[in-house]
């Protein structure tokens, strides 16, 4: 994270620990610039007013002088209130912004930079200066040791390109599975690469479906597999093929390029939320930006499918 980066290099004796959900303290992870993580369990110790209380506690008995709401929730913000932290830096525009008393006016839904220039702003109140704006994944030795074993095993020790077919919000704003399956037989024969099949958390079945229509069957990644080992192993690939999703922002993180499917939705601009720092190619349906999405009363009926296959072999050229 680029803000931890950069208090870092204002600072190098400064204390800076993250609070934050226990499946973001893996991101974090072997962070040069981290100096702890703490977890937020909103769910269990955490949890309503004694919960308050116990995170009140925590953030007292570490003395911050400092605390920036990144992502600001009403609870985390009141917390740090109450344990006295001194400078408090959030955004102006949350309802409970009088918890702050350093802010900043931040409208995201504006889609005017990248959500990370945006996070970055918060650097402003505190008089930092922004010297690093890359996206890093801290890859340790075990991360490189799994991917280097799981590529040797499944043959792709060579050449390969990653495609990930699904992704938060499942088909909505992507390629059919169809498409998806003769993109995967594409490579094969057409432009003779090996393939490497991304699954997420709970995509099983897309997974299957997705075998019954195809040619070749490529080894798959299954989505049990920690973030830091998909980006050792998306590393090594060549590309990766996905829609907007963490994959994408996982592959980015590691410098390797990626061809993203972006919707025409205006929130969903690559203008914010486009991979950072790579080399990538963004494809979206030749058609006007929309401020919702009508789903089947859409005279495009799946946009997304408008993006033709051809498109992406030109541009998996560029990378092979």
């Amino acid at each position: 994270m680029p803000v931890i980066t950069n208090l870092r290099l204002n600072d190098k004796n400064a204390r800076i620990d993250f609070l934050g959900a226990e499946y973001s303290r893996k991101i974090l992870e072997d962070n040069p610039y981290l100096d702890d993580f703490l977890v937020y369990e909103p769910g269990g110790r955490h949890s309503g007013f004694r919960g308050l209380f116990n995170l009140v506690k925590e953030l007292r008995a570490n003395k911050y002088d400092t605390v920036m709401h990144i992502f600001p929730r009403f609870k985390v913000s009141l917390a740090a209130f109450l344990a006295g932290i001194p400078v408090k830096v959030g955004v102006s525009s949350k309802w409970y912004s009088f918890l702050y008393n350093k802010k900043i006016g931040i409208h995201r839904s504006k889609v005017e930079k990248h959500e990370l220039e945006y996070n970055l702003e918060l650097l402003k109140p505190l008089n930092v200066p922004v010297k690093d704006k890359k996206i890093n994944l801290w890859l340790n030795s075990k991360d490189k040791i799994f991917a280097s074993d799981f590529l040797k095993k499944n043959g792709l020790a060579g050449k390969f390109v990653a495609v990930h077919p699904g992704g938060a919000s499942g088909s909505m704003f992507n390629w059919s599975i169809g498409k998806y399956a003769k993109l995967i037989d594409a490579l094969y024969e057409k432009l003779k690469v090996k393939v490497l099949l991304i699954e997420g958390k709970g995509e099983e079945e897309i997974t299957k479906d997705l075998f019954l229509r195809l040619r070749n069957r490529p080894p798959v990644l299954k989505g049990n597999t920690d973030i830091k080992q998909l980006g050792a192993v998306l590393k090594k690939a060549a590309v990766l093929i996905s829609k907007n999703t963490g994959t994408m922002h996982t592959a980015a993180a590691v410098q390797t390029p990626t061809i993203s499917f972006f919707s025409p939705l205006f929130v969903l601009s690559e203008k914010r939320w486009g991979p950072w720092g790579n080399k990538s190619a963004i494809l979206k349906p030749k058609i006007n930006s929309c401020r919702k999405c009508v789903g089947e009363n859409c005279i495009y009926e799946n946009c997304m499918d408008t993006i033709k296959m051809e498109e992406v072999l030109e541009k998996v050229k560029l990378y092979i």
